[in-house]
């Protein structure tokens, strides 16, 4: 009977161990992805493309929220909207930016992204990485959206002019605002479109926009704004 017993233990030992592994492989999958149509890739062979699709172009050391105990070398890719990791030396993957909740922090410069889901300028629902400006536990946090675009070479249009050579070109950041169904929009430049976008509170925040003189053209002003619309 003893020895039984022992062996029971022994088997669901094992099986536990087993299960623990199999479920680190699964995390492990999840977490990151093949660059299978994931990645939006260029011919970086030909140099007479401008700029990068990356905010840094190197590799960087970083801390992923799901899996603190490893160092992972990590890049922004500002054009496909990807966290590519470096496996090795040949092979890119991707974060998996549908796993909800999961920050990627930069050591170098401390600077933290976060995929959520927006609604981009042309009114398409998206998941992409941004910046928190404010607290990631506010009801509506500002958000900031770093964008690089990729555009096409341009030939000369007559004999006077020389062509356009293709380029990944920096956009202007742009700043969101997370609605309590957990999407963000555009924040409007307009004071009175801000105000609009919570009715309920409309005519407090025209009155502090104006009391305090803020100015959507400045981040600091905004994070203010911000903090104070989450004071309802």
């Amino acid at each position: 009977m003893k020895k039984l017993q022992f062996t029971l233990a022994i088997l669901l030992s094992l099986f536990l161990q087993s299960n623990l592994q199999a479920q680190e492989l699964i995390n492990s999958q999840a977490l990151v992805e093949s660059n299978t149509g994931l990645i939006l890739t260029f011919d970086r062979s030909d140099k007479t493309i401008q700029g990068s699709p990356y905010i840094y172009e190197e590799f960087s050391p970083a801390r992923v929220s799901a899996d603190q105990d490893k160092i992972f070398n990590l890049r922004y890719n500002a054009v496909s909207d990807e966290i590519e990791v470096q496996t090795d030396k040949s092979t890119i993957q991707a974060i998996n930016k549908n796993i909800k909740g999961v920050t990627i922090t930069f050591l170098k410069d401390d600077k933290t992204y976060q995929a959520i889901n927006y609604i981009d300028s042309d009114g398409s629902a998206k998941r992409g990485y941004f910046i928190y400006l404010t607290n990631t536990n506010d009801s509506n946090p500002l958000l900031l959206k770093e964008s690089i675009k990729f555009l096409e070479r341009q030939p000369a249009k007559s004999s006077y002019q020389e062509a356009k050579p293709a380029e990944f070109k920096r956009q202007d950041d742009k700043y969101y605002i997370m609605l309590k169904n957990e999407t963000a929009v555009e924040l409007p430049s307009k004071k009175k479109e801000i105000a609009n976008l919570f009715p309920e509170h409309s005519k407090d925040i025209l009155d502090f926009i104006k009391s305090n003189s803020i100015k959507t053209s400045k981040q600091e002003d905004l994070i203010q704004l911000a903090r104070y619309i989450n004071t309802f």
